[in-house]
């Protein structure tokens, strides 16, 4: 066994996030309003959460690994209050640093809260509307470590809100390719989501109305490392399937070519 298998989760992020890692410059979007728009991602996501939780007053947001911020920034923007968690201390200044911008940018007041720890032993008499994580739970190579984990997001959910888990799927061409050329990022070891994986835990966890929607379709393509005419050809197919309506696409083929799966499910 290496050393980096016997490493917890924590101290492999700990590790990885001390110098850099999920930084965002705003410095070429001085324009308050680009900032504010959700990506595409979250457009996709929000389309499933009903209205009367995203325009309810005093709506709040939780993310599990927070990173540089760029997520947060996006609900503050919305009216939300946020609050994020994450293991590194380093990275979460970096984060003060980059809301600190925002807010300045776009006047308006600090509704954050960061907080330094561990997600597995956290807890709080707070209840969100929205608990989410973007690329984590994945690292818990242990079953009942991240089953804990998703548990414990369901456990800070408001009854009604809900639970958002976003993952690399595991089951696209590349798959294995990423891993081994490391060509996502980070060297932390993955597991590999599929569809099925991610309804069970969901399900056992605590959710109820499940949705697992395939997300980034061909994604993949953009993180080859292909020269030339190839890499050309692998941009326009990209491109190509972010135009065509996926509900005319089979479901089989959407979870095999799929960059990304987004778990949605209610408390």
């Amino acid at each position: 066994m290496n050393n980096q298998s016997q490493k917890t989760v924590r101290q492999q992020w700990e590790e990885a996030l001390k110098y850099e890692g999920y930084e965002h410059s705003i410095h070429d979007k001085r324009d308050c309003t680009s900032i504010k728009r959700f990506s595409r991602t979250w457009r996709c996501i929000l389309k499933h959460i009903p209205e009367e939780v995203q325009t309810t007053s005093n709506k709040k947001v939780f993310e599990f690994g927070c990173g540089g911020g760029k997520n947060l920034a996006q609900f503050l923007l919305n009216g939300w209050r946020v609050v994020g968690i994450d293991v590194s201390a380093e990275v979460l200044e970096r984060t003060r640093q980059y809301l600190a911008e925002v807010q300045c940018i776009c006047e308006c007041l600090a509704n954050v809260e960061l907080v330094h720890g561990d997600f597995l032993g956290y807890t709080s008499e707070e209840q969100f509307d929205l608990v989410y994580h973007v690329g984590v739970v994945e690292h818990f190579l242990d079953d009942t470590e991240r089953e804990a984990a998703i548990k414990n997001m369901f456990k800070i959910t408001k009854k009604g809100g809900y639970v958002i888990s976003i993952v690399p799927s595991g089951a696209h061409p590349l798959r294995q390719k990423v891993k081994t050329r490391k060509l996502g990022g980070y060297s932390i070891p993955e597991i590999d989501y599929t569809v099925a994986l991610m309804e069970g835990e969901l399900r056992k966890c605590g959710g109820k109305n499940i949705k697992v929607v395939p997300h980034n379709i061909m994604g993949y393509r953009l993180i080859d490392d292909k020269q030339g005419i190839a890499r050309i050809a692998d941009r326009l197919v990209y491109y190509m399937f972010q135009t065509i309506p996926l509900a005319i696409l089979r479901k089989s083929f959407l979870c095999r070519h799929a960059m990304t799966l987004i778990g949605i499910a209610q408390k």
